[in-house]
């Protein structure tokens, strides 16, 4: 399972009708989370967790603090490790790794380096060093933090405050203050993505991490990390590419599709309120090809889903308004900037918000769009090939989060061509 560099690859999607099932990919969230947490109890196993760049990334990580696993048919058996061991971490370009990593090297009385790809260089971590340093960590890097970093613990137990922008950042201490010998105080401002925080809430309470929740406040105590089992629920971030292929262009099954304490399963109603046919059907979705209108969007918990709901946006009658989104900045890309770059690129008329985008519907051009190595870019737009002709650039990508992507395109009855 070791790192790799990935070759260049643009994908060609051609104009389909699409009719099948497909199994819902396991959620990456949750997969982050449960590995972290498995390396840190005394032996745990994974059920069907998603292997893919960003998580393997994790595995590496987990081995590396002295955790050992094994991968048998679809499951992960962990032993985990008493002591975080130091030393050099490469996350590549998993920023939930990085910044989880961050705050638990910040436990151990030794120094390490924590690094990243060239995307993952560019991502400040400013606001979750200023609360480690104020609890006693050492940490040096660049003026805005941005990987490489060299931190040195040990941390010590005190009440924090931290501002919500970064969902990230809270999830990091919150795996990182348990391990302290006494209780801390987190308080949170107005939290982005606050789904993230319940995902990682809800595995390190099966972990048995004690956490007590009052609003934005949250009271850690003194924990051992205990996971015995955990299996992980789909991703709805990657569903909502198969939702949107079948209201595009045909009809798809989503089988497997369980519901989980995940913000983007709220793509559905988004889809419904853009009077897209979804159905639920116990844990089958199916999702079949509609006339789409505009809407106004808050995706001020559910970022990952933008790049989605602007493509629906761009096909819909009117003009779709997406809002409260300023933290896609500094994602993979700034995906803002992305995603209204590449719709101009398919003769839609988009411009930039400052916290957002404003996208007059109608139906989209022949075109080539780069991903810039973002696999949610990547995935939005190819969506856009099947209701016409689409090249995405840099589209190897999607093995950040959905390896089998465009070949579950393909089972659905899509044109893909490999570059």
């Amino acid at each position: 399972m070791a790192g790799r560099e990935r070759g260049v690859m643009n994908v060609k999607i051609s104009k389909s009708n699409i009719n099948g099932t497909i199994t819902a990919p396991p959620s990456k969230s949750y997969t982050h989370r449960a590995f972290i947490s498995s390396s840190l109890s005394p032996k745990s196993v994974i059920y069907n967790p998603l292997i893919s760049e960003d998580t393997i990334a994790t595995l590496i990580s987990c081995k590396k603090m002295g955790a050992d696993f094994v991968k048998k048919n679809r499951n992960v058996y962990f032993l985990g490790t008493e002591t975080i061991k130091p030393g050099y971490y490469n996350t590549m370009n998993s920023g939930t790794t990085l910044r989880i990593l961050l705050s638990l090297l910040s436990t151990i009385p030794h120094s390490s380096v924590i690094d990243g790809d060239e995307s993952l260089r560019k991502r400040p971590n400013r606001e979750l060093v200023s609360v480690l340093k104020k609890l006693g960590a050492r940490i040096h890097g660049s003026h805005d933090y941005n990987a490489p970093l060299r931190v040195r613990g040990k941390i010590n137990p005190g009440q924090l405050e931290i501002s919500g922008k970064s969902s990230q950042f809270v999830t990091s201490l919150l795996f990182a203050l348990p391990l302290l010998e006494g209780e801390s105080t987190l308080k949170v401002g107005e939290i982005k993505s606050r789904p993230y925080i319940d995902i990682t809430l809800d595995v390190l309470e099966q972990s048995n991490i004690s956490i007590e929740t009052e609003g934005s406040t949250f009271y850690i105590y003194p924990s051992e990390f205990r996971l015995r089992e955990f299996t992980i629920p789909p991703d709805y971030s990657s569903m909502s590419y198969l939702i949107s292929a079948g209201l595009l262009a045909g009809k798809v099954v989503i089988e497997n599709a369980i519901d989980s304490k995940q913000g983007d399963k709220r793509f559905i109603e988004v889809a419904r309120e853009m009077g897209g046919t979804v159905k639920k059907r116990g844990n089958k979705i199916i999702a079949e090809n509609s006339e789409l209108e505009a809407i106004e969007f808050d995706a001020g918990d559910t970022p990952d889903i933008v790049p989605t709901v602007a493509v629906l946006g761009a096909v819909a009658r009117g003009t779709t308004v997406i809002y409260n989104a300023e933290h896609l900045r500094i994602k993979e890309t700034d995906r803002i900037k992305t995603v209204v770059e590449n719709l101009k690129r398919l003769g839609v008329e988009a411009r930039e918000t400052k916290d957002g985008m404003i996208i007059r519907g109608g139906g989209v051009s022949k075109g080539t769009v780069d991903s810039h190595g973002d696999h949610r870019i990547a995935m939005g737009f190819s969506l856009l090939g099947l209701v016409g002709e689409v090249t995405v650039k840099n589209a190897e990508c999607v093995s950040i989060s959905y390896p089998n992507y465009f070949e579950d395109l393909k089972k659905l009855g899509a044109g893909v061509e490999v570059l």
